[in-house]
């Protein structure tokens, strides 16, 4: 597969993967609509659910702009950066789910595995489209009109 085609697919892939997780986020707001928060005060529930409506609505718009990043020129600087900082965020996300891991019943103990294999899964799809498109030596991108 040559690179711009690897670029193209792996942002894809990225940022269908991206938009799930908001869908399933914005699901969990469904599905905890009114719960009692049992001695949470009503604020921080609200909070909680603001918080994640706020996530969610970020990791759909970012997936969005992989996937319109993965049908653009991969040699311009901007573009890289975009996927850069994505790739950052997910790296420190990754990060934070492996040193404080989410605290789940021993009966879902099993979804600790996805947790952080979706951040990795996202990290090395970046990295796969940022490296395979690298400048090389006499490559430059083609001058602004």
């Amino acid at each position: 597969m040559n690179a711009s085609k690897l670029w193209t697919w792996t942002l894809t892939a990225a940022g269908i993967l991206q938009i799930g997780m908001a869908i399933a986020h914005f699901g969990l707001q469904y599905e905890w609509r009114g719960v009692d928060g049992g001695s949470l005060p009503s604020q921080l529930l609200w909070a909680l659910l603001a918080l994640n409506f706020s996530w969610s609505t970020l990791v759909l718009l970012i997936g969005g702009l992989t996937i319109y990043a993965g049908r653009l020129d991969p040699r311009a600087a901007s573009i890289r950066a975009l996927v850069l900082i994505v790739a950052v965020f997910w790296t420190i996300h990754g990060i934070y789910m492996v040193v404080e891991p989410m605290p789940v019943p021993p009966r879902l103990a099993w979804i600790e595995a996805p947790i952080v294999a979706f951040p990795a899964t996202l990290i090395l799809l970046h990295a796969i489209a940022l490296r395979s498109t690298r400048r090389r030596a006499g490559i430059t991108a083609p001058a602004a009109a």
